[in-house]
């Protein structure tokens, strides 16, 4: 009767989808962490195949061998730093030839603005000049028909 209670309460559990924290956590029995957790298929974290660089050294070795790759990497990082270094002092020397190079191309657009308009100016000048030529040019050729209109209405024919 209790166990079919128990198995009723079960089924209602996972029914209801509600699980017991032993159901949750499925304890595994001591024998099983040392075969690699044959259960499941789950590999035991204890039971690892020893690199080739460290197999037969001992703990003073291994550490004087970790030593070694942490100064190699110390090496490395100093190589990366001064390049980075490198770069810095490189983009500051570009950041400054862009400053000189903006500011001569400042100058030179007043330039070209000051001469711009002097030649506007110089272009209304002239335009005024050729006007008042060929209007005076025109008053000369009035005069001169003028004189010689009076002059043959004057002449005697004779």
């Amino acid at each position: 009767m209790i166990l079919l209670v128990k198995l009723h309460k079960r089924l209602l559990r996972k029914f209801n989808k509600e699980t017991s924290m032993k159901e949750m956590v499925k304890v595994q029995p001591r024998s099983s962490l040392m075969t690699g957790g044959a259960k499941r298929g789950v590999p035991n974290p204890w039971l690892f195949e020893e690199p080739e660089e460290t197999r037969g050294l001992g703990f003073d070795e291994i550490r004087q061998q970790q030593q070694k790759i942490i100064q190699e990497q110390d090496a490395g990082l100093d190589a990366l730093s001064s390049i980075i270094s490198r770069q810095k002092q490189m983009g500051q020397e570009i950041g400054n030839e862009l400053e000189e190079q903006n500011e001569i191309i400042d100058d030179l657009a007043n330039l070209v603005e000051n001469t711009d308009e002097r030649l506007r100016t110089e272009t209304r000048r002239v335009t005024l000049v050729d006007r008042k030529s060929a209007s005076c040019g025109m008053i000369m050729v009035i005069l001169l028909l003028l004189v010689a209109i009076v002059v043959v209405a004057v002449w005697p024919t004779s």
